[in-house]
């Protein structure tokens, strides 16, 4: 029994599935921006409507008059701790912003490059959570004048921990993900 297997039927299947026009070819199962998708476009929409707040408030944010009167922080208390933090958060948000608006456009586009931008921005929020941490519990600051607690950023620190726990295994294992985003 001499059997001649030909490459020829295999192959031309398989350059059938194969994608043309850099268009990843759609597995069965689930599509769409539905299930777990309605919850990351509300929370990439939030987060556009929380940052435009923060970034246009700071000018009210940097005013040393709000920190010295307002609440009674020592001037040089201010220059030294509270303005290199006060300018972090400023970059940081406006770093932010720039990324939920890519992510805003290449999810409705339906980008390949999407579920990658997520993990990034996830990743981003848990860095820019620790180093604020550490901004404010190196600085000691007397116990009358303390404006700055490092407990809500590490309340943050753990919050941002657990999204990437939860959603980049969901990015990375969906079938709705992998269907989704195949442009």
């Amino acid at each position: 029994m001499n059997y001649k297997y030909s490459n020829s039927d295999t192959d031309t299947d398989m350059n059938s599935l194969q994608p043309k026009t850099g268009i990843r070819p759609e597995r069965p199962g689930i599509s769409g921006l539905g299930g777990w998708l309605i919850l990351i476009q509300i929370s990439l929409w939030l987060a556009l409507v929380f940052l435009i707040s923060d970034v246009s408030q700071v000018n009210v944010i940097m005013d040393p008059a709000r920190w010295e009167v307002g609440r009674g922080v020592d001037p040089q208390i201010y220059r030294e701790t509270i303005r290199p933090l006060l300018w972090f958060g400023f970059i940081s948000s406006t770093i932010l912003l720039m990324i939920v608006i890519v992510n805003l456009i290449l999810l409705y586009k339906r980008k390949r490059q999407f579920p990658r931008m997520m993990m990034v921005m996830y990743l981003m929020n848990v860095i820019i959570s620790i180093v604020t941490w550490i901004l404010i519990a190196r600085n000691e600051i007397p116990r009358e004048q303390h404006v700055l607690d490092a407990t809500p950023a590490f309340q943050l620190i753990v919050r941002s921990i657990l999204t990437c726990c939860i959603f980049i295994p969901y990015f990375l294992k969906s079938v709705r993900v992998k269907n989704t985003f195949v442009k």
